[in-house]
């Protein structure tokens, strides 16, 4: 933590009186109001950018807020209009989640082919029709068919608008907008809390007899008569939302932003250029090919693996936590405001967080904060009360706040331009191997340690989850020595080839070191 502290507060505002460091007032009202002023200069420096930008915003926000209030109810969902008992929906929920990271990994270079306004189209489309027919269907086969082809809109869907952003982009602003971007997904991710809450709470769940009908039509090859439904609600609100993302995606143009040069005035967003971008076309096997001889590649897959057990707390907070706090608290419990806590206290510590810590390296943030998030899990641990469930929310968010935005930075400031889509399709190998065993841990703790009927012990449930979670950061621990060492100057040259602004490549650079920066032409011709 002493690393963070050196850079979250200048030695020049620290005042020490015996041994004890005191931030005076008048100081703490100079950092606001630097901080404020940073926040204003990211807003101004996104000023003059193309309208993709700003499509891509709207978009991400609308894709998000059916992709949460669907995620958040989908085990209910499963259980409630489908009789699923809670391991099946668990391996459901882990397989939905997997498709989508299997699909991006089989479509990553596709998606370098087509480009990003081609691959928004088709994958909001896809999602389109299988939420129409998920709306519709009382059928379990039909269900299945239709999550697997939401699966494949999906991964073409955020993934995509990330690469996006960074074509909208100058160096200047990028990671200002990737924060934005980040926040505008927690917004989404707020409000659909209430919502679920509203929607299932309006219209109630299946009585206890009424499930275990269910379960026996189900059984017998039977279908259950259409109805109306919360969860069938949720799944309408998101109809919506991607009727309206569609039209937008129609609108896009196949663009990037092309850095103003150095001799150009200081307004860089005036003077970058907007250009269209021809996606680099290639085979798979060449394009795969290509990313595979990065050794950047190797090392940003590895600090994947090791955080994957801390990314899967996700998971749990979607497909465990919203049953357990029905089944421990009951079926008015406000289950979707409580997760929304996440969303809303994201949206206020990622833009104070990022702009205290920008100096600071990106692996150092996801070191730190992933021992953070690990550590909420044992609230629920020692207590299954309502004050455990919001506790662990509150820490789970604060270390997220400080690793998730950081790991984004990290992802794009390595990955080759016109080949963002590959990149990120092989680094998420590790996630589809992880969510489905996640999906299923989760139905057999629900089934073993917190049932619908009989004596329950959640808090061995959530230890065994914290024991697994906590798993993560130790492995950053051990492996830091590797995953920290940084590549030598000429190596990250040959790598990327001077595609990256300078910026962004000083970021791969060893830190502390003066290290002169090569710029090459298109003919590479070290300039």
């Amino acid at each position: 933590m002493q690393v963070l502290r050196e850079h979250l507060v200048s030695e020049k505002v620290l005042e020490k009186h015996d041994n004890i460091s005191v931030i005076p007032p008048s100081t703490m009202s100079l950092l606001f109001s630097q901080l404020k002023n940073k926040v204003f200069d990211g807003f101004q420096s996104i000023k003059g950018s193309p309208p993709e930008l700003y499509k891509c915003f709207g978009m991400k926000f609308l894709d998000s807020l059916g992709y949460f209030t669907l995620s958040l109810s989908m085990t209910l969902f499963l259980t409630e209009d489908f009789g699923y008992n809670d391991v099946s929906a668990g391996t459901i929920y882990g397989l939905w989640g997997s498709l989508i990271s299997l699909f991006g990994l089989m479509t990553g270079f596709l998606v370098d082919n087509l480009g990003v306004a081609a691959s928004l189209r088709l994958g909001f489309s896809l999602q389109l029709v299988s939420k129409v027919i998920i709306f519709f269907t009382t059928s379990r086969t039909t269900l299945l068919f239709s999550l697997a082809l939401m699966s494949l809109g999906g991964c073409l869907g955020i993934p995509v608008l990330t690469v996006g952003v960074r074509r909208y982009s100058t160096s200047k602003n990028r990671g200002f907008n990737f924060g934005l971007f980040y926040v505008i997904m927690n917004f989404a991710a707020f409000l659909s809390g209430p919502l679920v809450d509203y929607f299932t709470i309006i219209y109630k769940g299946e009585s206890q007899e009424d499930k275990r009908y269910l379960e026996d039509v189900y059984a017998n090859d039977g279908q259950k008569e259409w109805s109306l439904t919360g969860y069938r609600l949720i799944v309408l609100l998101g109809i919506c939302t991607n009727i309206i993302a569609c039209l937008v995606s129609l609108t896009v143009k196949e663009i990037k932003v092309q850095d103003a040069s150095s001799h150009s005035s200081s307004d860089e967003n005036q003077n970058a250029e907007v250009q269209e971008f021809q996606p680099e076309k290639a085979s798979c096997v060449q394009i795969n090919k290509e990313v595979l001889q990065s050794k950047t590649f190797w090392k940003f897959l590895c600090v994947i693996m090791v955080t994957l057990n801390v990314r899967m707390i996700f998971r749990h907070l979607d497909a465990t936590l919203p049953k357990f706090m029905v089944r421990e608290f009951g079926d008015n419990v406000a289950k979707g405001s409580i997760y929304s806590i996440n969303p809303l206290l994201i949206m206020i510590l990622v833009p104070i967080v990022t702009a205290m810590t920008t100096e600071v390296d990106p692996l150092v943030m996801i070191h730190h904060g992933c021992y953070i998030s690990a550590a909420s899990v044992f609230f629920l641990a020692f207590s299954t009360t309502i004050p455990a469930c919001i506790l662990f929310v509150v820490f789970l968010s604060i270390g997220e706040a400080i690793w998730s935005p950081r790991l984004y930075d990290y992802t794009c400031s390595i990955a080759k331009e016109g080949r963002e889509g590959t990149f990120m399709a092989l680094a998420s190998a590790p996630l589809f191997l992880a969510k489905l065993p996640v999906g299923m841990i989760s139905g057999y703790l629900l089934t073993k340690y917190c049932p619908e009927e009989g004596p329950r012990d959640s808090k061995t449930m959530w230890l065994i989850i914290g024991l697994i979670t906590a798993s993560s950061p130790i492995m950053l621990t051990l492996f830091w020595g590797y995953i920290s060492k940084k590549e030598e100057e000429n190596t990250v040259e040959t790598e990327y080839n001077g595609l990256l602004p300078e910026n962004e490549l000083t970021q791969i650079l060893p830190v502390g070191e003066e290290n002169v920066l090569k710029r090459r032409t298109s003919n590479n011709e070290i300039i």
